[in-house]
């Protein structure tokens, strides 16, 4: 009977850890695209008020208003650097965490490299045994026709 992996159950937590890390990387992965997604809609709103801003001021307006755009176009200036600044955070989070899945990914090749070199080696070692026990069958065998025919 071939013999177990010995590092089994290590190769299994090794696997289990590199879901974990694959599930981890995932959602990382789609709060990244979720505050890019964010990041573009205050872009597209600083472009729309943009646009109004021009379009009331070529037919003249009041200083208040005009004020009011450019305290508002502020306020969103200050939301976009806020915002891309957490998308640069979120980028950095999911590096890291492609960092450690790559590791565990790593971690479990290798012992999936050891885990088949064992099973080759009791499969050889099993071929062997057999080989062995068919050779001492068939001297077996012919030993004793070998003792009929001298009898």
């Amino acid at each position: 009977m071939a013999k177990r992996f010995p590092l089994q159950p290590l190769l299994e937590h090794t696997r289990h850890r590199m879901d974990a890390a694959e599930r981890t990387l995932r959602l990382l992965k789609q709060k990244e695209d979720e505050a890019r997604q964010r990041l573009a809609e205050l872009e597209g709103f600083r472009q729309e008020y943009h646009a109004r801003l021009a379009n009331s001021s070529a037919g003249g307006m009041h200083i208040q208003l005009m004020r009011d755009y450019h305290v508002f176009l502020a306020k969103i200036e200050h939301a976009i650097r806020h915002q891309a600044a957490v998308v640069e955070e979120a980028r950095a989070r999911w590096e890291s965490a492609h960092r450690q899945w790559l590791a565990e990914r790593q971690k479990v090749l290798a012992y999936e490299t050891l885990a088949q070199r064992h099973h080759k080696r009791e499969s050889l070692r099993a071929e062997r045994l057999e080989q062995r026990l068919t050779d001492e069958h068939a001297a077996r065998v012919r030993l004793d026709q070998a003792r009929q025919e001298d009898a």
